[in-house]
């Protein structure tokens, strides 16, 4: 037994040695030593591409598509009958009732000579100058009872907001640039690039400034009804994407509450804006269907891009409002400034022609340092 476990222990030792002398030593290398001349170089060339765009958007109200409620008569809101604004109301649904002084008086003038049918046509036709509806003047003839308020009922279904507060819904908004993305003909989703979002505020259900007692005059706009089923939506585009597309641009929309059902629809309308010192454009579209207004939405628009060459994002450098890349010459980089432009998949658009550019540029780069680059990138080869 002794024996054997010696034999069992040279054996191990042996095979030890053995192993010991035949390896060759290994010598580890950190990040530090990798030298410039094992960097990819890239050789760009230009191309047409396909890309695949991305635009944020909100759902708005079709402005084109609303009521006006406007009050028929003069006088003092005696009863009313919605809450907040975008409540939901239904065709014929009373609004408000309004005492009209003036009514009352011409209703009992027409019961006073209704037995004469010369008088009886002329206070009618006061009536319904006033504001009455023939339907409530034949009533009153009817009952023989003086209506003290005239109601004042909804002429569509949809939401009712203060037309105070539609003139400012239905203006466009701007705001800050927000981020988006993009991808290739693939359906590669890339790198962010930046876009103007919409703003287009979310409907909030705040409470009618109206109050009973307040005195309204004949003729005075006091609601606007926004009718439901059709909507549009509002996306923003950068520049460089909004010159490669126009109206009639087939796009796919998907948003919140589609369960990634994408639709297919069109860019009716193409505005130029500029905000916060950056140039973009709103894209309308029309949408048929029931979508609540303020929910967003996502654009997927083919672009074809016809100019430059399209190279990783990580050989670009972004020094304030300058883009530059590192063109190798000899053993060593130079800057060169370059112009870019949209954005997708990881890919960024390169509109000057720069032979043997480092791919990945922020390891060239020196945070210490500073990079200095040549001032006309167009006389660059």
């Amino acid at each position: 037994m002794k024996k054997r476990f010696t034999v069992n222990i040279l054996t191990v030792l042996t095979a030890v040695l053995f192993a010991a002398c035949g390896a060759a030593p290994v010598e580890k290398k950190g990040p530090s030593a990798k030298t410039r001349d094992s960097l990819p170089l890239l050789f760009p060339q230009q191309r047409t591409r396909i890309v695949v765009m991305e635009a944020p958007g909100t759902v708005r109200y079709d402005s084109r598509n609303r009521a006006i409620l406007p009050s028929r008569v003069a006088g003092r809101i005696e009863k009313l009958h919605v809450r907040y604004n975008y409540q939901p109301v239904r065709k014929g649904q009373l609004i408000l009732e309004i005492y009209a002084p003036e009514l009352v008086a011409a209703q009992r003038e027409l019961l006073s000579v209704s037995n004469d049918p010369a008088m009886k046509e002329l206070a009618l036709r006061k009536l319904a100058l006033m504001g009455m509806p023939e339907t409530l003047a034949a009533e009153v003839l009817r009952t023989r009872q003086v209506r003290v308020t005239i109601p004042l009922y909804s002429n569509a279904d949809g939401y009712i907001l203060e037309e105070s507060l539609a003139a400012a819904a239905a203006a466009p908004s701007t705001a800050a640039p927000a981020p988006s993305q993009g991808g290739d003909a693939m359906g590669n989703m890339g790198a962010a690039a930046p876009m103007a979002a919409s703003a287009a505020p979310a409907p909030t259900q705040s409470p009618v400034m109206l109050r009973e007692g307040q005195y309204v005059s004949a003729g005075q706009n006091l609601f606007s009804i926004y009718k439901t089923g059709r909507m549009i939506a509002e996306f923003a585009l950068p520049a460089e994407v909004a010159s490669a597309v126009g109206p009639g641009s087939r796009v796919l929309v998907s948003g919140n509450g589609m369960q990634g059902e994408l639709k297919s629809a069109a860019i009716n309308l193409l505005e130029p804006l500029y905000a916060n010192g950056e140039k973009f454009s709103r894209a309308r579209v029309y949408l048929n269907g029931n979508y609540p207004a303020g929910q967003l939405l996502t654009a997927y628009i083919p672009v074809l891009f016809r100019e430059g060459s399209w190279v990783p994002v990580s050989a670009i450098v972004k020094l304030g409002k300058d883009n530059v890349v590192f063109r190798k010459e000899g053993a060593d980089y130079r800057a060169v400034p370059v112009r870019i432009g949209a954005r997708a998949g990881g890919l960024v658009q390169l509109f000057d022609e720069v032979q043997a550019i480092a791919a990945n540029a922020a390891y060239i780069a020196d945070s210490e340092g500073f990079i200095k680059p040549d001032a006309h990138p167009s006389s660059h080869p």
